[in-house]
């Protein structure tokens, strides 16, 4: 894995206050680049997919150009929560069917989307290095039109989740209260963590009883990760369990377009602004906005990112 995740990051430099519901109130644009969040998962059943495509369409509405990309091949339902039938995806382009850009579609509230389809992602280990330089400008293309790029991984520990939230400039970790979810997310944590010096990780409670019960939840993960890794994990907030979210799953709607009063829509508004508002780090201000995609084209094979 971290051949895989040192060619990812190694890759070429060079692609380049919270408002009522559906107002506009556009962030201040001081990024010189576009940012690239992963939402990612120890496991499965945690509502990371709910997560991701709700923060998109909440930064979406804060005036930002959001992509958001399922990852997921395999088990990709980006689409399936926003009640979309894509004609192409993402295993078109990996099959030299379609371009990168004839794959993009518009999504509601503004979106861009990118879907996965069925496949494996195994495909990007056999792109000759025409294809990959054509996948390359399409994504140059599409990314430059972006200011963020939201990433809906798979979920757990399998290589090619990995390989999306280390290429990512931030990770955002989705679990919920349950011990064995808590677990499994210190899991992912951990092995990013021995992956890549100084990750930045951010830390999502789901489907919360309470305030305090999230909040108990997210310290125990900060805290061990302090004692055993060392490494500084930011608790950003919580979702409470809300049935609103239940019904939003099967009216195919996110629930900030099917619930919008709702409190899991209410705090997913909280939670955009918070993580957009922290920013990233200097250092990756600095870099060229299209070291993501170059890397994730690179996915198989490569250096260690040596610590």
């Amino acid at each position: 894995m971290k051949d895989q995740a040192s060619r990812l990051r190694q890759m070429v430099n060079g692609i380049g206050s919270e408002t009522s519901v559906g107002a506009v109130h556009p962030f201040h644009r001081s990024q010189s680049r576009c940012r690239v969040l992963a939402v990612t998962s120890g496991k499965g059943g945690v509502g990371k997919t709910n997560v991701a495509v709700n923060l998109a369409i909440a930064l979406s509405r804060k005036g930002l150009r959001v992509l958001l990309m399922d990852a997921d091949l395999g088990l990709a339902n980006v689409d399936v929560i926003l009640g979309m039938i894509p004609q192409y995806n993402l295993m078109h382009v990996l099959q030299g069917l379609k371009t990168l850009p004839e794959i993009v579609i518009d999504g509601p509230e503004k979106l861009k989307l990118i879907a996965a389809g069925s496949g494996g992602i195994q495909d990007l280990a056999n792109l000759n290095e025409i294809q990959r330089e054509d996948l390359l400008q399409g994504l140059a293309e599409i990314q430059n039109e972006s200011d963020v790029v939201v990433i809906d991984t798979g979920a757990g520990l399998h290589r090619n989740v990995l390989a999306f939230a280390l290429a990512a400039d931030e990770a955002i970790i989705v679990t919920t209260p349950e011990p064995t979810a808590m677990m499994d997310a210190y899991g992912m944590i951990k092995v990013i963590h021995l992956e890549r010096k100084d990750p930045l990780i951010r830390l999502i409670v789901n489907m919360a009883g309470s305030a305090a019960e999230a909040e108990e939840a997210g310290k125990k993960l900060v805290l061990l990760a302090k004692r055993f890794l060392d490494l500084d994990v930011e608790y950003v907030g919580y979702i409470p369990r809300d049935m609103a979210m239940v019904r939003a799953v099967k009216e195919q709607r996110p629930v900030l377009m099917s619930q919008p009063t709702s409190p899991a829509a209410q705090s997913l508004l909280r939670l955009a602004e918070s993580l957009w508002l922290a920013g990233p780090r200097p250092e990756t201000e600095k870099k060229q906005m299209g070291q993501f995609f170059r890397r994730v084209t690179h996915l198989f094979g490569g250096r260690s990112y040596g610590r």
